[in-house]
């Protein structure tokens, strides 16, 4: 089947694809690390007895369920509409040779997206248990996510011997786990949890940036601030080696 050239002006549609791909990896991942972030430090909170801790991650909720659900999604789904323009035979095979990994992302993605709105709507309307689980249940089915696409992702670079040997024949589907857990899967997965743990503090720096109040409330801001920094030094320490193992695995 031949498709029409979809034409951009001056940057093309590449870059299309890129500007929308950049915006949508800084709030999914921060979707994924964040979720974890929730769920940590509302467990600290309630084990401490802190109300003030509570406030402040009720306010970072709201801001996490805004950015993720609304912008999030829905850049999403710029990127498939840009990709199904830009590049519609490449877009055919991701979705004919991964159907069922897409099935199960988007089950997940589902549960994520339903989780963050309840999770946010049912503060103080139950228990401190049941909302901890909300979090979990969260961070867990955001995680699953982030494992899923990975593996399309990282085919799409380096599909693998055992992938290329039926490309083109008409079996590309029968060698699905073989694509998924393609050459630079791991090491790709590694190094993005660590950029989700990184983007997690970060995004969480901006909301206890604007703790206000007295001296309490200054001391306050000073621990959430200190805690929240602890979440950027996995991926400081730990990134340049995930990266190396990266390059590693990337065939010759």
């Amino acid at each position: 089947m031949n498709y029409p050239t979809w034409d951009v002006p001056i940057i093309g549609s590449v870059w299309v694809i890129g500007l929308i791909a950049i915006f949508h990896v800084m709030i999914s991942q921060f979707a994924v690390g964040g979720g974890l972030y929730l769920a940590l430090a509302e467990r600290k909170a309630r084990k401490e007895g802190r109300d003030d801790w509570l406030e402040v991650i009720r306010r970072h909720s709201k801001f996490f369920l805004i950015v993720t659900g609304v912008f999030g999604a829905v850049s999403g789904v710029g990127i498939w509409f840009s990709i199904g323009l830009a590049s519609p035979e490449s877009t055919s095979a991701l979705i004919h040779n991964f159907v069922f990994g897409w099935a199960m992302e988007w089950c997940f993605f589902l549960v994520e997206i339903a989780t963050a709105t309840v999770y946010y709507y049912t503060w103080d309307r139950v228990d401190a248990k049941t909302h901890q689980n909300l979090a979990w249940i969260y961070a867990i089915s955001s995680y699953f996510t982030l494992v899923i696409i990975n593996g399309i992702l990282t085919f799409m670079l380096t599909p693998g011997d055992a992938w290329l040997a039926v490309a083109g024949t008409g079996q590309e589907a029968s060698r699905f786990w073989s694509a998924f857990f393609n050459p630079t899967y791991w090491p790709s997965l590694v190094l993005r949890t660590l950029v989700c743990s990184s983007l997690a503090g970060v995004w969480a720096l901006i909301t206890a940036s604007r703790i206000n109040g007295n001296e309490a409330g200054a001391a306050l801001k000073a621990e959430v601030l200190r805690w929240s920094t602890r979440w950027l030094m996995p991926s400081f320490l730990l990134m340049p080696v995930a990266f190396l193992w990266y390059l590693y695995a990337v065939p010759d």
